[in-house]
């Protein structure tokens, strides 16, 4: 999720998963009130085994050299997990006990080793309103500044600044960004920072300590700190049409936390906090893209400026909404603003100032619905992309590969 305020300090949150225009939400006194919306893209969740649907809301090709394996996981940690064993008293009665946690911390001792390691992000975004800044949280992966967060705290972002603990504010670029994974790297020029220590998230079991530090609500709840359970390690659920699978957690995310740590009770990095149900009669239930697979897309970012083995067009487009347009006064759509030399796009004909309307005969209007008809198809697919050039609709044969760009 992320929080987002406009140039007159006027308040508004970004349900990215909702697509409604006014959202119901639950004040501490039970009051039902509404809350509007923002331009950008909205997204619905449903859960398999739900006959209804959960509103839910997100919280908040360039090469950077051969980096693979920047970041690994500590497979060889203890994770802090509870092991069960069982003893016999009293004949065949068998009396289950826990022993003790291994290498478990105090909840103060979390917060002083992993603080350091958050920070906190604002994403300038122009949008209908006006100008805005959409704030979330991100996770030092190393000393000379490399940070994950999530792909829809930067997103539509015109500039991004990142501020470390102790209150240094630097200018961050986008390494990579990948919508269908919401995973997203950004680079800041500093060195000496306190990058995390990264756990295994496949170790998780219900009802581990999970504890959330995040931004909630933007910089002025800084470095808030929360405390639960892992309600489920794997939650199968649809996020905007991709299927993904995350840890569920009850430990309270809000508004700003998108972005920020899940981590276990050896102050270990375990999960990327991105999304939780908003409804006024649920409670209690966020989620985490597990770090394991985060790690794995940041690497790729990071290596690549893409994640590796998805099909690629090798263009570079601009998107611009419904609402932009109409703010703007410019024609909605999207359009092609570079060609990557020797990509499929260009051996297809795909030009600069073409704009893409449909994919394999559905029509696109947006990078998110384009990437996720491109998605569907495999390396070596052959499909078709139909461009306006000139006032004319053109369909170009394109055959996709993997690339650097879109």
């Amino acid at each position: 999720m992320s929080q987002y305020n406009n140039e007159n300090n006027y308040s508004y949150n970004d349900d990215l998963y909702m697509d409604v225009s006014d959202v119901e939400y639950t004040t501490l006194d039970g009051e039902e009130n509404e809350r509007r919306s923002t331009d950008r893209s909205r997204r619905s969740l449903a859960k398999g085994l739900l006959s209804l649907a959960l509103a839910v809301c997100l919280i908040a090709g360039v090469s950077f050299g051969a980096i693979r394996g920047y970041v690994k996981t500590n497979d060889t940690a203890d994770n802090g997990t509870a092991p069960v064993s069982k003893s016999i008293e009293g004949g065949s009665q068998i009396v289950y006990t826990i022993e003790p946690q291994q290498g478990a911390l105090t909840l103060q001792e979390i917060f002083v080793k992993v603080s350091p390691s958050v920070v906190s992000i604002e994403s300038q975004v122009q949008s209908y309103y006006g100008v805005g800044t959409a704030t979330g949280t991100g996770i030092i992966m190393s000393a000379d500044g490399y940070i994950i967060t999530n792909h829809h705290v930067i997103e539509g972002a015109s500039a991004v600044t990142v501020t470390v603990n102790g209150g240094n504010q630097y200018p961050a670029k986008v390494v990579g960004s990948e919508a269908q994974t919401d995973i997203a790297v950004l680079k800041i020029e500093a060195t000496g920072l306190t990058p995390a220590e990264f756990g295994n998230s496949e170790e998780l079991v219900t009802g581990d300590d999970a504890i959330v530090i995040g931004n909630p609500l933007g910089t002025t709840f800084a470095d808030t700190m929360t405390h639960g359970i892992i309600s489920s390690p794997e939650r199968e659920v649809t996020i905007d049409r991709y299927k993904m699978t995350l840890i569920q957690t009850d430990a309270a995310v809000n508004p700003g936390n998108s972005g920020g740590p899940l981590i276990n009770s050896r102050g270990q990095v375990v999960g990327v906090v991105n999304a939780k149900i908003s409804r006024s009669d649920v409670e209690g239930i966020g989620f985490a893209i597990p770090i394991d697979q985060a790690l794995t897309i940041a690497n790729d970012l990071i290596e690549h400026g893409y994640v590796a083995n998805r099909p690629m067009l090798g263009i570079t487009i601009q998107s611009i909404s419904q609402e932009m347009a109409m703010y703007y006064g410019y024609e909605p759509g999207i359009t092609v603003t570079d060609v990557s030399e020797g990509s499929p796009a260009e051996r297809g004909g795909i030009k600069v100032g073409d704009k893409i309307t449909a994919f394999n005969g559905v029509q696109v209007t947006t990078s998110d619905e384009l990437n996720f008809e491109k998605n569907k198809c495999k390396i070596g697919d052959t499909v078709t992309i139909t461009v306006e050039r000139e006032g004319q609709s053109i369909d170009l044969t394109i055959v996709l590969s993997s690339g650097t760009a879109a």
